[in-house]
């Protein structure tokens, strides 16, 4: 069989240069296509929901805060599970989503059901940022004249350099 096979491939050269360039367009074509990106997105969809509540006990932060955050989330589409963190004044509740689900449908889904629970007058939950567990990707020094006072260096940094990297698709926040 192999002695037929490289009998065959001697006698039509032309056939198999001609499928040896298809195959090696169509291999270019598929690695060009290939979705890999340089910082892989490898962690589940989170929605994080932080709740501060001064004066709180962390005791009373569960009971008043955290549980009716939680039992309001129960049954969001794609929800896989919900965690709490309650200390004094700080209610944080991580819901962790399905693979595959977006990240903005499931913020959306969050956002709805945050408006169906009921917690103390005053006290306002919130998103925390849409972030990854890349997270801090870029690091930036400002470097300013020896003799440049340092409040004018914060005030390059904060009303010039920070409004900049605001604007810059993708970013998340600025610490």
């Amino acid at each position: 069989m192999l002695k037929g096979l490289i009998t065959f491939s001697l006698q039509q050269r032309v056939f198999l240069l001609i499928g040896a360039v298809v195959l090696t367009i169509f291999g270019w074509v598929a690695v060009q296509n290939l979705p890999i990106e340089a910082f892989p997105d490898v962690e589940d969809v989170h929605v994080i929901i932080v709740t501060q509540s001064p004066g709180m006990a962390p005791e009373e932060v569960e009971r008043v805060v955290s549980l009716p955050i939680e039992h309001g989330m129960s049954g969001v589409p794609g929800l896989a599970q919900i965690r709490s963190v309650s200390i004094t004044g700080l209610s944080v509740v991580t819901l962790t989503f399905a693979e595959r689900t977006e990240d903005y449908f499931a913020r959306q889904q969050v956002l709805e059901r945050l408006q169906g629970v009921s917690l103390p007058t005053g006290l306002q939950p919130t998103l925390a940022p849409l972030t990854t567990a890349v997270g801090e990707v870029y690091r930036y020094l400002v470097e300013a004249p020896k003799d440049m006072p340092q409040r004018e260096v914060r005030a390059i940094q904060d009303w010039k350099i920070i409004p900049q990297l605001r604007m810059v698709p993708g970013v998340a926040r600025i610490a």
